[in-house]
């Protein structure tokens, strides 16, 4: 296991301007999911709908990186883990070379969120690439709690998971890992999940992997009185929580893995048009738990919603029971 410090990531390599740096949504197919017990802390438990699982290509102009690998085949993954239907959609390595003409080999480094079943298949595909993932991952990964041997696809079940014999790079801590891209702690989810923040000409667009699983996680439950309404698929909602706040902090976009609204809106990010989050912004009635903005980015904080504007807008918000497909 190589742990690693951000001082000596890319030392010597050139840095190029985030004009350049693009991220594709990958759609790897569908998993039906509990509203109440995944999506949502206090949802609709026992309505189901069907979540996209989407990993993230991003070209930096001098890297070619990807951003978790995404869902195996359909049989597979209904087999040992949740009802999944492709839908047309490809594995990640097929839809890199069908659909953005890159291939496999050109594959710089894999960034992973975390090694969860349904973030890290076919990695194996990218012989070239660097494996990189928070070190309690790797830990949990090869050695999981009894009760996420299926999650992390543990050999005692009698399941080869797909980085068995994979040498990974640990991160231990923030860092940079190319310039423009860098992976900070969101725990909550899993022990060692990590967020990647890109930069770019729009601003910083954050990669959240399943700290968040909708972008309606980072809206209030207006019934509870709670500032963001959490998922509930967590293995520590403390640290969940501080996640979801410090997504909220950082992200001027967010890209969470199964939210088709945020992923589907472009073929590429940023685009013309795209819109830009309120950071931080406190809103009558809801409040923040944990501390400050992160390190010079005070400044970044959005202005609060006024009792007016915060009437109107938990009027407009989505119920999660609509959401319901059956």
């Amino acid at each position: 296991m190589l742990l690693y410090t951000r001082r000596n990531i890319y030392q010597g390599r050139k840095q190029l301007g985030v004009a350049e740096t693009k991220i594709y949504p990958i759609n790897t197919g569908w998993l039906e999911a509990d509203l109440g017990t995944y999506i949502f802390w206090k949802g609709p438990a026992g309505k189901k709908y069907w979540n996209p699982v989407y990993c993230h290509y991003v070209d930096t102009g001098e890297h070619k990186i990807l951003i978790d690998t995404g869902l195996c085949d359909e049989q597979r993954a209904t087999l040992y883990h949740h009802k999944c239907e492709k839908r047309g959609c490809l594995e990640v390595h097929d839809h890199l070379e069908q659909k953005l003409g890159v291939s496999c080999d050109e594959i710089d480094a894999v960034i992973f969120t975390h090694l969860h079943w349904d973030h890290v298949q076919n990695m194996k595909r990218f012989k070239n690439a660097r494996y990189i993932a928070p070190k309690a991952e790797i830990e949990m990964a090869y050695n999981p709690l009894p009760l996420y041997y299926r999650t992390y696809e543990c050999g005692i079940l009698g399941i080869e998971p797909a980085y068995a014999g994979c040498v990974f790079e640990a991160v231990e801590d923030e860092c940079e890992i190319f310039p423009g891209i860098t992976m900070f702690h969101t725990p909550g989810h899993s022990v060692g999940h990590m967020a990647v923040t890109v930069a770019t000409q729009a601003g910083d667009i954050v990669i959240a992997g399943d700290a968040i699983f909708v972008e309606r996680n980072l809206e209030p439950n207006p019934a509870e009185k709670w500032r963001y309404w959490v998922p509930a698929r967590f293995v520590n909602s403390f640290e969940g929580w501080k996640s979801v706040e410090e997504i909220d902090k950082r992200a001027d976009y967010v890209l969470p893995c199964h939210d088709e609204a945020a992923n589907a809106r472009s073929p590429v990010f940023p685009y013309e048009g795209m819109p830009i989050r309120k950071r931080r912004q406190s809103i009558p009635g809801f409040q923040f738990y944990f501390g400050d903005m992160p390190a010079n980015s005070a400044d970044k904080i959005s202005p609060a919603m006024s009792a007016e504007e915060a009437e109107l807008f938990i009027s407009s918000l989505v119920d999660p029971k609509d959401m319901a497909e059956y």
